[in-house]
């Protein structure tokens, strides 16, 4: 009989009987304290248990089938003898797991001793860190062992490819989402313990809108948001707007009218009508009005920092774009907004970390002092000057085609860069109710490292071996991209009941057998890269930012991670685009390695300029470290932002003597735009003081009271926490080594 075994560390060996014969010994041995029963009954075990494994005519079984088949044919001699054998293997399975890889990560985890700062927001020495660090830990090793295929496993395991969040894989769960918000807080919206009236008012559409934004991000491993928060609450401004008026009937003209009742001209959009026709009661109403639209906007901000309601202690990651709408009650919005984000948050008056702001820059709309809502622009820019929020993204980008009667296709971005672009499913460029299905990254450097002159083993980059293993990567992209979207799609509807029930993403029917699949084929896969500087770096010897030629092969990269994405659109008739890869925690794990990945380091020993820092730079970024001022670090990297279809991002670190010249952050705002440039936004230090509440650049000890208790606020992978001593190692390093671009620039 020819037969193999599959050891549990997937290694293959020769069946071999004699290693049952001793096992079965000692079972019979601890039950009869001799083998005088086991010499009986041997020859009996042994054809039974070489018969079963013939008929079922298998030449590879797995170690524990084989043990199956030797309790079975024990539970026909002698059941006391197969107990005692099954509790030997179970405490042999309880032995090397103890002592296995999974649990030492546990034991780490568990015990705060290998604090990895994975995502910035979770506080892993909590309980709540702790468990879900955990869980993590499981369901990675579940998904890299049973759910993806082995090659792109191997692919993960040895820093090729990256898969974004791979502890959320296996539960089925989707990256981001745009949630029609003003459906759901006009019509209200059902949850397992109830259901949700639309709301009456403003007061009540803010605190809606918190618990949307909760109770989605249960259902996604990434963020949400709104993709424009003052068209969703126009009608709830009118409606507070009518109520105040209507008590301002009673009050001054002892009159009982619901805000139902009162004539059509009574509305928020005919308010300087209304001051003439009306101006005690409009005047009430107004400021009334005021009072709760600032209240409302105050509340979104406190309870959208304050619901941690995701695991590890996390709050919702949520996202709010503004700025374009020049309604009243649009405007409104946005004021009040920006207002809120101004005043901070409790005693102190802290900077909020959620939501994302983000301001819709459109020409004829808020550029100039001549547009209508060039007022907001300029509150939004002393937002940012105090907060870091807004960022701004660029209505006009060449990429996304809007369709001006219909504000659902208005540029918007899911907060740290992430975009939907042209839906080939029947939406368009509407935003509404889509999202990114999942994202992967390629990691260049390590290309870059094989094939160019770094390791002194060639003169000149092997540029033909370059482009072959980019070009399969790219393929291991699209099936791995393929894979998920299928695993994903063969969940049940029933695994996210207020997204598919309340059709907060659209597309499908909760009841249909397709729901998922209706929904999520107009969301994005993409396919990110990373580290474009060190990979040229390794190549050549020089980065993009140092070398026209570099930098035009730089971009060529780039341009075919684009085009493969067009063409594998077409291939698999989904949503493929290009991605400047977000990555917080990888930009480590890259060079380091983690739990589960290989570092370059380890692989191929510290490179100057490629493997000596801690991290790999993000997506195309010119290093953080480079001596280079403003509109130079625009002009280099504006070129590659046609590509990322499906998201990127531009920086301009700043200090604060130039945060506090408005004129100055105008004028790199227009002229980023000006380049073409989809998304910016701009990073300076803010410290707090957590004794007296004083905020500046100060960084160890208060100039005020001389506190040592100080919060310093940093931007990591394009949001916010709280201190950026609470980055993983990697980022912590990348914050030191940030020039300030500012500092060499005449603004």
């Amino acid at each position: 009989m020819k037969l193999s075994i599959i050891k549990r560390d997937s290694r293959v060996k020769d069946f071999d009987m004699e290693r049952i014969h001793i096992a079965i010994k000692k079972a019979y041995e601890e039950v009869h304290g001799n083998d005088f029963v086991f010499k009986e009954h041997w020859s009996d075990l042994e054809i039974n248990i070489e018969k079963t494994i013939i008929e079922l005519g298998k030449e590879e079984l797995f170690i524990e089938e084989i043990q199956d088949i030797v309790v079975k044919a024990l539970n026909n001699k002698d059941k006391t003898v197969s107990k005692a054998y099954e509790d030997y293997r179970e405490k042999r399975r309880i032995a090397r797991d103890t002592n296995g890889d999974t649990y030492k990560k546990l034991d780490k985890v568990l015990q705060c001793s290998d604090i990895m700062n994975s995502n910035a927001n979770v506080d892993e020495h909590s309980f709540g860190g702790r468990k879900f660090e955990s869980a993590n830990v499981i369901l990675k090793r579940y998904t890299l062992d049973k759910v993806i295929k082995p090659e792109i496993a191997r692919a993960h395991i040895e820093n090729r490819l990256y898969i974004h969040d791979l502890d959320s894989y296996a539960t089925g769960m989707h990256n981001c989402s745009f949630p029609d918000i003003k459906k759901l807080v006009n019509n209200g919206f059902i949850t397992r313990n109830g259901d949700v009236r639309g709301a009456n008012g403003l007061s009540t559409a803010f605190q809606l809108v918190a618990v949307i934004f909760q109770i989605q991000s249960q259902e996604q491993f990434g963020g949400t948001g709104s993709c424009h928060i003052d068209y969703d609450l126009e009608e709830q401004v009118d409606i507070s707007f009518k109520k105040h008026f209507s008590d301002a009937l009673f009050y001054f003209e002892d009159k009982e009218l619901s805000w139902k009742e009162l004539d059509s001209e009574i509305c928020v959009e005919n308010k300087e009508e209304l001051k003439k026709k009306y101006p005690k009661l409009t005047a009430f109403a107004l400021r009334e009005l005021d009072r709760e639209g600032m209240q409302s906007a105050q509340g979104l901000y406190h309870n959208l920092n304050t619901l941690e309601s995701r695991p590890g202690s996390q709050v919702p990651f949520t996202s709010i774009n503004l700025g374009r709408r020049t309604t009243v009650a649009g405007r409104m919005l946005t004021r009040w907004l920006m207002l809120a984000s101004i005043d901070g948050i409790g005693k102190h008056h802290k900077t909020s970390i959620f939501p994302i702001a983000i301001f819709q820059y459109k020409k004829g709309v808020n550029d100039t002092e001549e547009t209508p809502n060039y007022d907001l622009k300029k509150l939004a820019i002393e937002s940012m000057s105090k907060r870091i929020y807004p960022n701004w993204v660029n209505c006009d980008w060449s990429k996304n085609v809007e369709d001006l009667s219909n504000p659902d296709t208005a540029m918007a971005t899911m907060g740290c860069r992430t975009l939907v672009g042209f839906d080939r499913h029947g939406m368009g460029y509407s935003k509404v109710g889509r999202g990114n299905v999942t994202p992967v990254t390629i990691n260049l450097v390590k290309i870059g490292i094989k094939h160019g002159i770094c390791l002194g083993e060639r003169e000149e980059a092997n540029l033909e071996g370059f482009w072959n293993e980019l070009n399969e990567l790219l393929e291991l992209s699209a099936t791995a991209l393929v894979d998920r979207f299928k695993y994903i799609c063969s969940q049940s509807a029933k695994s996210a009941p207020f997204m598919y029930r309340n059709k907060s993403m659209l597309g499908g029917e909760y009841d249909s057998d397709t729901c998922i699949y209706d929904v999520m084929k107009h969301g994005s896969q993409a396919i990110g890269y990373a580290g474009i500087a060190e990979m040229c770096q390794a190549l050549f010897g020089k980065d993009h930012g140092d070398d026209k030629d570099v930098h035009k092969f730089a971009l060529s990269v780039v341009e075919r991670i684009s085009r493969f994405a067009e063409e594998a659109s077409e291939r698999y008739n989904l949503n493929f685009g290009c991605y400047a890869a977000p990555i917080e925690s990888t930009c480590g794990t890259i060079i380091t390695g983690n739990r589960e990945i290989k570092g370059l380091r380890d692989e191929f020993g510290i490179i100057k300029n490629v493997t000596d820092r801690e991290w790999i730079t993000n997506s195309h970024h010119i290093p953080v470290w480079k001596n280079i001022d403003v509109f130079t670090k625009l002009q280099l990297e504006a070129p590659f932002t046609k590509y990322p279809t499906s998201g990127c991002i531009t920086y301009v670190e700043l200090d604060s003597s130039v945060v506090e010249n408005p004129k100055a952050i105008e004028q790199i705002i227009d002229y980023a735009f000006s380049l073409d440039i989809p998304y910016l936004a701009f990073n300076f230090p803010i410290d707090t003081c957590l004794k007296c509440g004083y905020q500046g650049e100060f960084n160890d000890r208060c100039p005020i009271c001389h506190s040592e208790e100080i919060e310093q606020l940093r931007r990591v992978t394009g949001y916010l926490t709280t201190d950026y001593r609470n980055f993983n190692k990697a980022k912590q390093a990348e914050v030191k080594e940030r020039f300030k671009h500012s500092t060499i620039t005449k603004l």
